[in-house]
């Protein structure tokens, strides 16, 4: 897998708006080691902050629900995550 897919579902039953989403490549990391895994969680974190928007700091409110959101983004791609590391993993083993 080259491409994580994740999305924001917050709101969605509301408002009926489709999800957003965004891919989070893998192509350039090695996820057999700790330094690749630590940097796709970045991305991820940086994907989150991107489909989830940023409140006012003055927002209490809007700060919650910016943690909701972007806790569900990285739920959303916990799945994906794990097969992507999963992947690269067999892969290294396969190839030695």
């Amino acid at each position: 897998m080259k491409t994580l897919f994740i999305a924001s579902l917050l709101g969605l039953a509301a408002t009926a708006a489709p999800a957003q989403t965004l891919s989070v490549r893998t192509a350039d990391l090695d996820l057999s080691t700790a330094a690749g895994v630590k940097a796709l969680d970045l991305r991820i974190l940086h994907a989150a902050s991107a489909l989830c928007g940023t409140p006012s700091p003055s927002d209490i409110a809007g700060r919650a629900k910016l943690d909701d959101c972007r806790a569900q983004v990285r739920t959303s791609a916990e799945a994906a995550r794990t097969r992507a590391i999963a992947d690269a993993s067999t892969t290294r083993v396969a190839t030695r």
